[in-house]
């Protein structure tokens, strides 16, 4: 079983929110955009949080309905199992299931978890009554982004550190002969209490004699041991200081980053421990569970950072397990530009959170998209205007170009590369300027941590899309995740191909462009009065030099602001 699907439905900032699922899934934005509402309404649904009517939201609700509704793809065994009644038509072993928290279908004392099928909701609760049907959803291990020392690594009851504990011992203990023995002591315990002259039935027996006015009898049994049962009550653990000659210290000795780091490290070890699944079960009863791990990025430096993402990803790629996190770390972005469906992008405007994400079909529309550059040389090539030498070189370049099955391929690879963890910081920006390369992004980034510095308030980041003919892939890009852009570019005297090309840039201007893209003449250098350095890998170098040396008139600065300014419809000061 895995989450394929997510919505939700008037949860605290959220109106509608769909959402595509993946083994790993990143909710990214700003602060306060909704992320963790996200993993909150999540939570409610599988009961590791308890939903209120304060979660309500307080603005843009059409009605009084509350729920989240999950879409599940099962495994074979699973789809075999599962009552006939939740097959439907489906022959793709979906199962979708919808908790209601609010509304007319809101049962008190029940699970209020509803199967649709074939897209039409059900009457009756899934599987009745409310403990089975919320255990067969799977269940949740849930990590907070900051909790007290004690709530994060307690094992007496409900944290982190328990709840990977389980998750781990679910893996491992099952392999043990001694716990399998255990288990067969604890039945043969059961049935030797219950037997006529066990010491349950010694109790049973007069208490029963008693009820038997009433027609009614109780029963005892003894429970077999669970692995949570060994986090909960028989592990015990201390921390030991080998520069305090081995002794043991108290857990409020050590800070949050101590503790962790040691979270990240149990989780280092999940992927290293197969899952165990009894495939041959004979009912419904999924082993699932799902991950939700916020911030994971705190207190870990960069290198951690990306062992802990990697780890992520590994455990997210496990049956029976999904890892969903939020973040705010280009690290952890960078990490997962691989798909780049599993960044969901979380904005609010006017209290309301929108979702942005791009879906597998619409991946494909992406990459098929950024190859829309090849029309710029055919056109060059077919201009009779154009003298032969022109057209040549447009002809010799057009040849470099791939032809669109393989381009559409190479286009994955490209994103792949691009999305470090530096361009990653788009993902957090209010506004984002895209500019052709290093020069200009090494230029924009000194003005905007110096002279320019009152504009940082509006959450400015720089991204160089590595040369011209990329601009447009960055711009769609942050069409289909809702990122304000502006863009910069040289308009290279129009020569040759340039002619076509900005027009074209020009022309991919969308809804989330805050502007119409700004050229500047000829190049940066002559816009600047700058002379031109003819090693390209020193122009960065050479151009902030000129800067600190005073060598550019402040008035060409001033026209850039303007341009800059105008490119991302800021006001200028």
């Amino acid at each position: 079983m895995k989450i394929q699907k997510i919505k939700i439905h008037n949860y605290r900032s959220i109106i509608d929110a769909k959402i595509e699922a993946h083994d790993y899934l990143m909710l990214v934005g700003e602060n306060n955009a909704g992320k963790s509402n996200v993993v909150s309404a999540l939570r409610c649904f599988y009961e590791n949080l308890k939903w209120n009517s304060s979660d309500l939201p307080k603005l843009g609700r059409v009605d009084d309905d509350s729920w989240v509704e999950l879409s599940f793809i099962l495994n074979e065994n699973e789809w075999e199992n599962i009552a006939e009644k939740y097959h439907g038509s489906s022959s793709d072993y979906e199962l979708v299931l919808k908790r209601y928290f609010a509304g007319d279908k809101v049962k008190s004392s029940q699970s209020n978890i509803y199967a649709v099928i074939d897209g039409k909701e059900e009457d009756t609760l899934f599987y009745g009554a409310k403990n089975i049907s919320t255990a067969k959803c799977g269940s949740v291990v849930y990590i907070p982004a900051l909790t007290t020392l004690n709530d994060q690594m307690k094992t007496s009851g409900p944290s982190p550190l328990r709840d990977i504990l389980n998750f781990i011992l679910k893996k491992t203990v099952s392999s043990s002969t001694a716990f399998a023995s255990l288990i067969e002591s604890f039945d043969k315990l059961n049935s030797e209490a219950k037997a006529d002259t066990g010491f349950l039935t010694e109790i049973l027996k007069p208490i029963n004699s008693s009820l038997e006015q009433w027609g009614v009898e109780m029963d005892f049994s003894i429970n077999s041991i669970k692995p949570e049962d060994i986090t909960k009550s028989l592990i015990q653990y201390q921390f030991i200081d080998s520069l305090l000659d081995g002794n043991g210290m108290d857990l409020d000795k050590f800070g949050h980053g101590f503790q962790r780091s040691v979270i990240y490290e149990l989780l280092k070890l999940v992927p290293k421990f197969n899952n165990k699944n009894n495939d041959n079960k004979k009912d419904f009863n999924p082993d699932f569970t799902l991950l939700l791990f916020e911030e994971p990025e705190a207190f870990l430096h960069p290198p951690q950072q990306e062992k802990l993402a990697d780890s992520l990803r590994k455990i997210g790629k496990e049956e029976q397990q999904q890892v969903f996190i939020t973040s705010h770390s280009s690290v952890f972005v960078g990490k997962s530009s691989g798909d780049l469906g599993m960044i969901c992008r979380i904005v609010k405007n006017q209290g309301i959170s929108e979702v942005y994400q791009v879906s597998q079909a619409n991946l494909d529309e992406l990459f098929l998209f950024g190859q829309d550059c090849r029309q710029v040389l055919i056109d060059h090539v077919a201009d009779i205007e154009a003298s032969p030498e022109e057209r040549a070189k447009s002809y010799k370049e057009l040849q470099l170009i791939p032809d669109e099955e393989l381009g559409v391929q190479l286009e994955y690879f490209r994103y792949n590369l691009w999305l470090n963890s530096d361009r990653s910081s788009m993902f957090f920006a209010s506004r984002v300027l895209i500019v052709e390369g290093a020069t200009e992004k090494a230029l924009f980034n000194y003005l905007l941590a110096n002279e320019w510095s009152y504009l940082c308030n509006d959450n400015i980041v720089v991204v160089d899309a590595l040369g011209k003919f990329n601009i447009h892939r960055f711009m769609e890009l942050f069409k289909y995740f809702g990122i304000p852009h502006g863009v910069i570019f040289d308009d290279d005297n129009h020569k040759t191909y340039h002619k076509y090309l900005n027009k074209f840039i020009i022309e991919k201007k969308n809804k989330y462009s805050l502007n119409v893209p700004q050229m500047l003449d000829k190049d940066l250098e002559n816009f600047l009065s700058f002379t031109k350095c003819r090693k390209q890998d020193q122009k960065p170098i050479y151009i902030l030099k000129a800067i600190t040396n005073g060598e550019i008139n402040h008035e060409r600065f001033d026209k850039l602001k303007q341009v800059f300014c105008d490119a991302l419809a800021l006001e200028l000061q």
